[in-house]
């Protein structure tokens, strides 16, 4: 994990002109993401059972690249091209993308890891063939730093050891409190950067590579 420096929060002008804090769309306290981290992980004992349940039920979402959305109120219509969704919101769709699947498995999962630091959700790159931007979260489980991909179906078990995925390059790591960045990047840059629509086939059997790897 490269070195990190507290870096300052960030409106985000992805809801409808609202600026919203970076750090905002991280709620594991909300009541429905609460809900949800308690029926998804109800008669799981292990603790490694219920994160890979807790990915499971959000890579279950169909994926899509751009999440648009339109807001209508008397006499006023708005339009976002990207919209970000807070998790107890992402719930509720059918569609999400890579972004909206970081916040909504970040909240989960620090229901189970509490520990500040333990889970992040993370803006960087996919160094591979140019790919370019994605997100994803890594977490901390039992000392053992893991990247958590959420953007691929079940095809592939994608809770792996980050020291042994080589495309994943962190630029932005937050959760619901601080943000962090590595050192000379500029968090607004990262963030205003449209996010890859072509990783996922790539991600799909690069990451099925390398469970089938871990196995051996």
């Amino acid at each position: 994990m490269p070195t990190l420096i507290v870096a300052d929060n960030q409106p985000i002008d992805a809801r409808f002109g609202d600026s919203i804090w970076l750090t905002s769309f991280i709620t594991p306290n909300n009541p429905d993401v609460r809900l949800k981290y308690l029926e998804i992980t109800q008669g799981i004992l292990a603790t490694n059972d219920k994160i890979d349940a807790l990915w499971r039920y959000v890579a279950e979402f169909k994926y899509k690249p751009i999440i648009s959305s339109t807001l209508s109120t008397p006499g006023r219509k708005l339009h976002q091209e990207d919209t970000w969704f807070f998790p107890a919101e992402a719930m509720l769709l059918a569609n999400l993308n890579c972004a909206n699947r970081a916040f909504l498995l970040t909240s989960l999962l620090k229901n189970e890891l509490p520990v500040p630091g333990q889970v992040y959700s993370v803006f960087g790159e996919l160094t591979h063939n140019g790919i370019g931007n994605h997100a994803w979260v890594q977490a901390q489980i039992e000392g053992r730093l893991y990247i958590l991909e959420a953007t691929i179906t079940d095809k592939a078990r994608a809770i792996i050891p980050a020291s042994t995925l080589d495309i994943y390059k962190g630029k932005v790591y937050f959760d619901e409190e601080t943000v962090y960045a590595v050192e000379d990047v500029d968090v607004c840059s990262v963030i205003n950067e449209r996010f890859s629509v072509c990783a996922i086939p790539f991600l799909e059997n690069y990451l099925c590579e390398k469970c089938l790897a871990l196995e051996e």
